[in-house]
């Protein structure tokens, strides 16, 4: 984000200046779509989110690109390193959009995030299932390889945009099953929110995780075709490091899902 570019050591960011600007896209990209479109704010809140963190994205991928290339540093560390700063910034979305959905109104919330909400429509946390390990795994497969192939063509940009969207759902979806679990009787918002987020926090990490290796590996792709040959060893190196990622983000996603398929069914029943 422009606004805090100054502060920024190096001209990159680390990752808890990404968090905060995670933090504050959410909360902008909503004021700002609320304002200019205030009937579609569930869709351009997303795109004006993942818009005005395309300089920050810039510099902490160039902050990767001399690492590997310039300064020799492991591939696989670096990469790791970059995607654990955008795993930052994700989840300071999901806190912007949790904290926006806990304190304006639920009806206002219901109309903000419209589209975030149809899958839990109706839906409360004490009755909240997850599905099976194989559907679960399934459905989140298909999510990261979106996030792959949207980072293909629109590099940077479609990684961010589908960051945005995944933490808007996130950070609305969670925040309005506590608010209904409470006035129907549960504990007060903010701890049935924490119970929410306690309940869900393990696999939505590893999923967010995998979603983020993907998109990089996608992002790094697409540069490398603009910028290798084939047959070239820079271009191995990206062909090598992208797989790597993809077959960790594939890992976290089987553990994400026997943890989501299991675990969180006995944690919801547990917490609540």
């Amino acid at each position: 984000m422009l606004l805090l570019r100054k502060i920024y050591p190096n001209g990159v960011p680390r990752k808890r200046h990404l968090f905060i600007e995670g933090v504050w896209v959410a909360l902008f990209g909503t004021g700002f779509a609320w304002w200019l479109f205030p009937n579609e704010v569930s869709l351009i809140s997303v795109f004006l989110a993942s818009i005005i963190t395309t300089d920050s994205i810039e510099r902490v991928l160039e902050w990767n690109r001399v690492a590997i290339f310039e300064r020799d540093e492991v591939p696989l560390d670096v990469n790791l390193t970059l995607a654990n700063k955008l795993l930052m910034m994700f989840l300071g979305c999901v806190v912007g959009f949790s904290a926006l959905s806990l304190t304006l109104p639920l009806d206002t919330v219901e109309h903000l995030f419209s589209h975030q909400l149809l899958a839990s429509y109706g839906q409360t946390f004490p009755t909240m299932h997850f599905g099976s390990v194989d559907g679960v795994l399934l459905n989140n497969f298909y999510v990261m390889l979106f996030f792959f192939a949207i980072a293909l063509p629109f590099e940077k940009g479609g990684v961010m945009l589908a960051i945005a969207w995944n933490a808007s759902v996130w950070g609305s979806t969670f925040s309005v099953l506590a608010r209904r679990w409470s006035l129907d009787g549960g504990p007060g918002v903010y701890e049935a929110w924490a119970r929410v987020m306690a309940a869900c926090t393990t696999h939505m990490a590893l999923e967010a995780a995998a979603y983020v290796l993907a998109g990089l590996a996608g992002v790094f792709l697409s540069k490398a075709f603009h910028k290798h040959a084939i047959d070239s060893d820079p271009m191995v190196s990206i062909l090598f490091s992208a797989a790597t990622m993809l077959g960790l983000a594939l890992a976290l996603l089987v553990l994400g899902a026997f943890w989501e398929g299991h675990l969180a069914t006995q944690l919801v029943v547990v917490l609540s």
